[in-house]
């Protein structure tokens, strides 16, 4: 006579059973008995399906929320999800098998959960055939079985089961629950509000076994829970169809953690590109190829304070490492004002020792911190950086690193000077245009010795320029540029130029203009050899060059009229301006063909007055071949409702208005949600150390920067 049924017998006949009747075996009152527990399950396992049933490599794509008005498509909607509490029943079986000396407790609570995975799954068949549809009608996919079957504790298995697939499932059964309710299918929404209530006890379960086994009061669960996971699943998988914020509380979730997982981006299948903010490779370069690399104090806290404007230009799917994750309450704030998210990724390595850096992010056979990356993007290459990411460019799919001579190249202020010229050639024999354009004669000279500057000097001054700029070759933010008056160069110059030729091998030299209005062209070069222009706009920067922020709207807010004028083409040909951008985009992308370079390019512009006072445009300043502040300015511009103009700012941290007005919604064409009115702070306040980037946002120029002129 057979014994009582065990728990083990249980669990083989779920996994090995080839029927649905298999799968959905009642064995009877629990708890089981757990005796005979026998040796732990080894190696690459497969579940017992019948080919009706059999796993595909792809499952049907699942149908949009306006397809599910028809019957049909409900139930293919409940087919997919039947084929989860198909697999749920059959990884919970192999759990039991794989993990023989889990506490007792655990495995009773199993055994449990697999009952109502059993029910769910009985219920789905149910109202499928009521719908006309039949499990293995459409290919079933295999997913969470590729992903957790060959986890190695229990601990891994319930942070992918029941707080990441579980979790995501509390968001999908809210949502599909009040779908299916408001188009009158009572039946299909009282089966999801079933699936939920039970979801809620299924992430309770995991959640106290896994703080129970992964212990680190010091260390949120949020972090403990992020760690826990293997690549290709990660913490956005833990979310579904929006966000179901009060079914994880009752779950046992913290506020912090829920705080949290709301600022997640969902899961959308595509490769992440992995954003770094490091403005410092110009100062890199600027040392020269031999040189030391060692930012000033001051820079690094102001890198450290910046680097959480990635947030804005990356992608929601993207991945964007920062130093120190920023509060919960600072990330809530802007996914409120309508910023979507990326995953940020904590790296306290990332300014301190390369052996570390390169450690951090070393592939290993089973928990590498990123896969399926498509690039890294760091705010610019330079061979420091290069080299410090190398470990992470070899798990990218494209590796669109430049080479270290081609980096120092892209960055090179001689770049610009060359697209100067290219660009006023183009259009010398047409007046409309050469009228506007900045006089081919003032283009700026590269000079390789200090006699080439002395001669590049000497021939702006005879052309009526009295005072002449020499750049270095690397610089950023207004450094690396000396003006020599009337009558200089002094010995100071003199010994300046000399130092800067020895060490990073030309400077350039040219006439220093009458700037009237600052203006920035923002392109994207998403292969080589083509350019998209993402926009262009007005930056604010101090007498050296010094970046302060941009304005926010058409470029022509806030000039005067004369100035908007003249950018319209004074009446006669409103079109020119845009003819010099394309024309400007496009011979730079040729002329950054040859290095490969993919990515961000911003191209600094200026409105100036030339000798006798008339108005002109000159079109390329300067190149930067690299993530730029106008990108962060095109992405801020994006919040903005219809109607509105911002003004962003980077103001000292100690000159932070005690108290800053509210940001205000309003919604546009599409229900879209745009901010109005208010004050953003685009990094956390509470964590500066030196600045703080506000966006200011009114309905007039004028009057958003009055919101930061209060004290």
């Amino acid at each position: 006579m057979a014994g009582p049924l065990e728990l083990r017998d249980f669990a083989e006949r779920l996994l090995h059973g080839p029927a649905l009747a298999d799968k959905l075996f009642d064995p009877g009152p629990l708890p089981l008995a757990d005796a005979r527990r026998g040796p732990a399950l080894r190696g690459r396992v497969d579940p017992g399906r019948a080919p009706a049933l059999a796993i595909q490599p792809r499952a049907e794509p699942f149908a949009k929320d306006a397809a599910l008005a028809d019957a049909g498509a409900r139930g293919r909607a409940l087919h997919f999800f039947a084929n989860h509490e198909l697999l749920a029943i059959e990884l919970m079986a192999l759990a039991l098998l794989r993990f023989p000396d889990a506490p007792p407790a655990f495995r009773r609570g199993l055994a449990a959960t697999i009952r109502d995975e059993q029910r769910h799954l009985g219920l789905y068949l149910e109202r499928m055939a009521e719908l006309g549809a039949r499990l293995g009608d459409a290919p079933l996919g295999g997913f969470f079985w590729r992903t957790v079957a060959e986890l190695d504790s229990p601990a891994a298995f319930v942070a992918h089961m029941s707080l990441t697939f579980e979790q995501a499932n509390l968001d999908h059964a809210a949502h599909y629950a009040a779908l299916f309710e408001g188009l009158g299918d009572g039946r299909s929404a009282a089966l999801m509000a079933t699936i939920y209530a039970d979801e809620i006890r299924h992430v309770g379960f995991g959640l106290r076994w896994f703080e129970r086994w992964v212990e680190g009061p010091e260390r949120e669960l949020i972090a403990r829970h992020r760690d826990a996971l293997v690549a290709p699943v990660s913490l956005r998988r833990a979310k579904g169809r929006g966000f179901d914020a009060e079914g994880r509380r009752r779950a046992g979730l913290s506020e912090a953690y829920v705080a949290a997982m709301a600022n997640l981006p969902h899961h959308r299948g595509r490769r992440p590109v992995v954003h770094l903010f490091d403005p410092n490779a110009e100062h890199e370069l600027s040392q020269g190829p031999r040189g030391g690399h060692t930012a000033p104090p001051q820079v690094l806290a102001r890198t450290r304070d910046l680097e959480a404007l990635a947030l804005f230009y990356a992608a929601p799917d993207d991945v964007v490492l920062v130093r120190r994750r920023p509060s919960e309450a600072f990330l809530t704030a802007l996914r409120e004002a309508g910023v979507a998210l990326p995953e940020l990724l904590e790296v306290p390595e990332l300014d301190g020792d390369a052996g570390a850096l390169a450690a951090r992010f070393e592939r290993s056979a089973s928990r590498p911190p990123l896969d399926a990356i498509e690039r890294v993007q760091p705010w610019a290459w330079s061979p420091r950086m290069r080299a410090r990411l190398r470990a992470l460019r070899a798990q990218a799919r494209l590796d669109t690193a430049p080479s270290d001579d081609a980096s120092r190249e892209l960055l090179s202020k001689a770049l610009g000077v060359g697209l100067l010229e290219t660009v006023l050639r183009e259009f010398e024999g047409d007046v409309t245009f050469a009228d506007r354009l900045s006089p081919l004669d003032s283009v700026g000279r590269v000079a390789r010795s200090l006699d080439e500057a002395l001669e590049a000097i000497a021939r702006f001054r005879a052309l009526g320029h009295a005072v002449v700029a020499c750049k270095a070759k690397h610089g950023t933010a207004g450094r690396g540029i000396r003006r020599v008056l009337p009558g200089g160069p002094e010995p100071a110059e003199l010994g300046w130029l000399r130092n800067t030729l020895a060490r990073q091998g030309l400077v350039v030299v040219e006439p220093w203009l009458d700037r009237v209005a600052d203006l920035s062209l923002r392109l994207i070069i998403p292969e080589p050899g083509r350019a998209r222009i993402e926009g262009v706009g007005r930056v604010l920067v101090d007498a050296r060059g010094q970046y302060l922020g941009a304005v926010l709207g058409r470029p022509t807010t806030g000039l005067d009229s004369g100035l908007a004028r003249f950018l319209h083409g004074d009446g006669d040909d409103p079109r020119w301006l845009e003819a010099v951008w394309r024309c400007t985009a496009e011979r730079l992308a040729e002329r950054l063909a040859p290095s490969g370079y993919v990515g961000p390019v911003g191209v600094d512009a200026i409105l100036h007055r030339d000798l006798r006072g008339q108005l002109r445009l000159r079109p390329v300043v300067e190149v930067n071949a690299r993530v730029h502040m106008g990108h962060v300015a095109v992405h801020l511009q994006r919040l903005l409702a219809r109607g509105a103009v911002g003004l962003w700012r980077i103001v000292p941290k100690a000159r932070l208005p005690a108290s800053l007005p509210a940001v205000e919604l309003a919604h546009g064409p599409g229900g879209k949600l745009g901010v109005r009115a208010g004050v953003l702070p685009t990094n956390d306040p509470d964590q500066a150390e030196v600045v703080v980037g506000l966006l200011a946002v009114a309905g007039k120029l004028e009057d958003a920067a009055a919101l930061l002129a209060r004290d």
